[in-house]
């Protein structure tokens, strides 16, 4: 579970820049990267947060907290890139060089969440390069995905410090990632949504163009209000342009319900929601239907509201009357009985 104050505390960071929009193709290759990297954490984390331009160029808040700052670099990565000052702009006056900027703001939150681990990262396009002049001695350099700054070679990193306004980095805390093509940055990140939604649900048909621009869409949102995108708001964007084969309709199970039940709108809404959340890996409704299912025996039940009545009345499910209302569990109990009868 995220501690929220994080998210609270990250955004009331002071930033250094002014606001004001990038450079069109550098802003669409930072939402692609963001996006990309927000299905990837999908794959494997409970809960997560994304937040956009505040401190780097955006932020993903899971089991630590990692810096993003992506470039558009036309370049090949070298140290001189790295420590190169930086063209003054209106939105950037600084004059610091990436790596300066990157550990400026490591600092920054560390500073404000000191318990937290915190990473830095530098995202660059597939096609870019690390230079061999990063370190000789690491074989295959070029070719590598990922780079850890802790692999610099003692000279680089001495010439680093000696052209920087630092005396010392924290190496092993910053990473340089070549992650999708500047080109074709939309349709790799759309293909990536499509595997990882695969793997999470199986077979499904999915349109990756309206969930991508939807995510687009809400990405300019919290921009421009300064919040987060959360991994509910991304498994509820993806039921609504994601077919299941197994799919269940609240059509298909209502006649087990009573006739208020059956007309509320309430729990209509609710059963789409928790059909989809079933879906996903370790989320925490799964968890309560499991423990459900492996509880109840429906022979030994008339009806669904009978288990509804024991699971409000049995501290063993003390802690999902506390965490659901009523109506989500009535409809996990209308998902399990379907299930079973079908």
């Amino acid at each position: 579970m995220i501690d929220n104050s994080i998210i609270h505390q990250l955004i009331a960071i002071e930033d250094e820049e002014n606001g004001g929009d990038n450079a069109l193709d550098g802003f669409e290759f930072q939402v692609s990267s963001a996006i990309y990297l927000i299905f990837n954490e999908l794959k494997d984390k409970k809960d997560f947060a994304l937040i956009y331009e505040k401190i780097e160029d955006f932020i993903i808040v899971s089991d630590k907290i990692s810096l993003f700052q992506a470039k558009s670099v036309s370049n090949n990565i070298t140290p001189k890139l790295l420590y190169k000052p930086s063209r003054i702009t209106e939105k950037d006056s600084s004059g610091l060089s990436i790596i300066e900027k990157m550990y400026t703001n490591y600092n920054k939150v560390k500073g404000k969440i000191g318990e937290s681990k915190v990473e830095s990262h530098l995202l660059v396009c597939e096609n870019i390069e690390f230079s061999k002049k990063l370190s000789k001695d690491l074989e295959g350099i070029k070719y590598l995905k990922t780079f850890s700054f802790q692999d610099l070679s003692e000279e680089v990193k001495e010439e680093i410090i000696n052209e920087t306004l630092f005396e010392s980095y924290e190496w092993a805390k910053i990473h340089a990632t070549r992650l999708i093509p500047k080109t074709r940055h939309e349709e790799v990140t759309r293909i990536f949504i499509e595997d990882t939604i695969n793997e999470i649900l199986g077979d499904n048909k999915i349109n990756s163009t309206a969930l991508y621009n939807a995510l687009t869409y809400e990405i300019r949102r919290i921009r421009k209000n300064k919040c987060e995108l959360t991994n509910t708001y991304l498994t509820q964007q993806i039921y609504k342009y994601t077919s299941l084969e197994n799919d269940f309709n609240f059509s298909d199970c209502a006649h087990f319900l009573n006739d208020k039940d059956r007309r509320s709108i309430q729990i209509s809404l609710i059963f789409t929601e928790i059909n989809s959340f079933l879906q996903i890996r370790n989320h925490p409704i799964l968890q309560d239907y499991q423990k459900i299912s492996e509880y109840f025996d429906l022979k030994s039940f008339d009806d669904l509201y009978d288990i509804f009545h024991e699971i409000k009345s049995n501290n063993y499910f003390e802690d999902i009357c506390i965490r659901l209302n009523d109506h989500e569990i009535k409809v996990l109990i209308l998902l399990f009985v379907a299930k079973e009868m079908n």
